[in-house]
């Protein structure tokens, strides 16, 4: 059977059984929104529990508990069916598909509720070709940048940055592109450049460096009316008013130009290509322009920099009384298998005990983070107290999201007033408290025990290996949760008041994972994060907009 199908069975198994949990609810919803085949497989399943239901009506034994499927006991000949039981069962099954078709489109509808169409166009750069395989676009990578200083229209970049044809624009500061045709090109500000292919591009203004080994080799640069095709080497150019200055380093480069003879240059070789058409050799100069190697440099002491600004904010930062809990990550010397907490409470030890994540460098050379990869990775941690609203933030680099839930911070068994933080396999932030427990009886027990608030996938596959500051605000007073991505508000909801929960605790928690450490069986769903988190804070209150902006402006790398 496929996968989907089999998960999806054992779901509806709980579902019948009445122990189905909310997230279980949930991730059906998820595989029916997804899957046509599920969709066809639910109102099946649906079909023959409906006619299992009237065999028993007729007054026909049922099967006995051993010959039932998982999900439904398969209908019983229909030899033993009179003539006018037949015409009933037909008449119910015709009624009951239209209801599962209809069940199964009142989940769409309600998955997707929360999810702005058009935020998920503007964040998601992930596609589907023809035949279903995934795709991505662009032309070049951003690998660095130094004291950039973007032009006013120009939208700001980040490392990592996927750049498709267009303009690409810098008042001053350095930025390093790298071409899919395998070129590497060192702009320096004020500049500006038409990005026009994988191995090419017009500069129309600035000066920029130029390495092309031999699998770029053709990768070209307009210049005005000349156009420069490198053949395997290393160059530089720069162009100003009074022409175009190009000078070889290293190898060959020819230019072409309207009316003209081809011109080869050679290492050592440079000159000016005036406006008026002339050609005026100069004296080679490659200190003018910056080599990747000082870029390396420039750009480790930017980052140490930071780092240590970082530092000395944090020293403040651990100060706020509104924090709960607070981990820098930023221990020296041996970790000894212990989250250290940044801040000490009244009531006791906050340490968290690393379970299997691995030290690994943070969002600065200097600064350390932890490595969340096999299935039992994980911090687990005890943070006492009742608390009202809440703030959940953290710094985070995703590797890939391969499993349905991926844990940022999850309380042991989720009872009443206790958080879920994490994001689903379609890029969603997750967050919600428990209302009331499993366990609750009366009239109110079938009611749902908690509102998920979901935002719209913020990830695509230019993320993969960035540091992303997130950020969730609950307000108890208002009923306002609020996500954030990089500082920014990337959804917010009000939550029913019927479902608003005024107390909220944490107790047993673990960042990075989740599962019930306390039973007996040793199986458990795999939901660690695949990737690295660094500096982890909980606020007993709902931050600004304002703070959220503070925290990621300090901490960005």
């Amino acid at each position: 059977m496929n996968p989907k199908l089999e998960e999806l069975e054992s779901l509806l198994f709980d579902w019948e059984a009445g122990t189905l949990s909310d997230e279980g609810i949930e991730r059906v919803r998820e595989i029916l929104r997804a899957d046509e085949d599920a969709r066809a497989f639910f109102v099946q399943q649906q079909v023959l529990t409906a006619a299992l239901k009237l065999d028993v009506d007729a007054g026909l034994d049922p099967p006995s508990v051993e010959e039932r499927s998982p999900i439904v006991t398969p209908p019983v000949s229909r030899k033993q069916l009179n003539r006018d039981y037949r015409v009933n069962f037909w008449a119910a099954i015709a009624g009951l598909c239209l209801i599962c078709v209809l069940t199964v489109r009142v989940f769409y509808l309600e998955v997707s509720k929360n999810v702005d169409s058009e935020s998920i166009t503007k964040v998601n750069d992930l596609q589907r070709s023809d035949d279903g395989e995934a795709t991505s676009s662009g032309i070049a990578l951003v690998t660095s940048l130094v004291d950039v200083v973007w032009e006013d229209d120009q939208s700001p970049l980040e490392v990592g940055d996927a750049l498709s044809p267009g303009r690409l624009a810098i008042v001053s500061g350095f930025a390093q592109i790298e071409f899919f045709c395998g070129a590497t090109v060192i702009v320096e500000g004020p500049a500006e450049l038409d990005l026009k292919s994988v191995s090419g591009a017009r500069v129309h203004r600035g000066r920029l460096r130029a390495q092309v080994p031999p699998a770029a080799r053709g990768f070209s640069l307009e210049l005005d009316d000349i156009k420069l095709v490198d053949l395997g080497t290393e160059f530089g150019v720069s162009m100003s008013p009074d022409g175009a200055d190009v000078q070889v380093f290293d190898g060959e480069v020819e230019l072409h130009k309207p009316g003209q003879s081809k011109r080869l240059m050679t290492t050592g070789q440079a000159g000016v290509f005036k406006g008026d058409g002339t050609f005026q050799a100069e004296k080679i100069e490659p200190e003018r322009y910056l080599d990747i190697a000082t870029l390396e440099t420039r750009a480790r002491s930017q980052g140490e920099s930071r780092y240590q600004a970082w530092k000395l904010w944090s020293g403040n930062f651990q100060r706020d009384p509104r924090l709960i809990a607070y981990y820098s990550f930023d221990e020296e010397g041996d970790w000894k298998r212990k989250l250290k907490s940044s801040i000490q409470a009244e009531s006791g030890e906050l340490d968290g005990a690393i379970v299997g994540a691995n030290r690994v460098q943070g969002r600065w050379a200097s600064k350390s983070a932890l490595e969340f990869k096999r299935p039992g990775d994980r911090v687990r941690m005890h943070i006492p107290g009742e608390f009202s609203s809440l703030t959940l933030s953290c710094w985070v680099k995703i590797d890939s999201l391969d499993r349905w839930y991926n844990s940022l911070f999850l309380t042991d068994g989720y009872n009443q007033g206790e958080p879920h933080w994490q994001i689903l396999d379609t890029g969603q932030l997750f967050f919600s408290v428990r209302h009331k427990s499993d366990d609750a009886r009366g009239p109110d027990a079938k009611k749902l025990t908690h509102h998920i608030v979901l935002s719209p996938p913020f990830w695509k596959p230019s993320l993969s290996g960035r540091w992303l500051h997130l950020a969730t605000t609950y307000d108890a007073g208002s009923g306002i949760t609020k996500h954030y991505l990089n500082g920014d508000l990337l959804h917010e909801e009000e939550i029913p008041r019927e479902l608003l929960v005024k107390t909220t605790r944490i107790r047993d928690a673990s960042i990075g994972n989740w599962t019930l450490p306390t039973q007996e069986d040793t199986e458990f769903a795999i939901r660690n994060l695949n990737g690295s988190i660094d500096e982890f804070a909980i606020f007993a209150a709902a931050l600004s907009a304002g703070e959220i902006k503070e925290i990621y402006n300090h901490g960005k790398p």
